[in-house]
């Protein structure tokens, strides 16, 4: 299982250099294109999303969240939303108990 991002170029170096695989997009239809795309892929098991590209294209991420049980995907800061991420309520959702 490989960890992936999907996002701008500028935080994809950073997930590179931590080795993550990465997807570089520059647009919302990108974005969604590169979350399809990995939501099949037998490779992926996380798959980090720019937080930047979400409010967007919300509906169409929720709907790839529910639908596939492994990659799973997760919400990371991105250069302009900052840290409004709660990782914590977001693990405890995913896992489905209490952190």
């Amino acid at each position: 299982m490989k960890i992936f991002f999907v996002g701008s170029p500028q935080l994809a170096e950073g997930y590179r250099i931590a080795g993550a695989d990465t997807i570089v997009v520059s647009s919302n239809d990108d974005f969604i294109r590169a979350l399809e795309s990995l939501s099949s892929n037998e490779e992926a098991g996380i798959v980090l999303m720019d937080s930047d590209y979400i409010p967007a294209v919300r509906e169409r991420v929720e709907k790839l969240k529910i639908s596939s049980k492994l990659p799973v995907f997760l919400e990371v800061p991105g250069r302009k939303s900052g840290t409004t991420v709660d990782l914590k309520a977001m693990i405890s959702r995913i896992m489905g108990v209490k952190v």
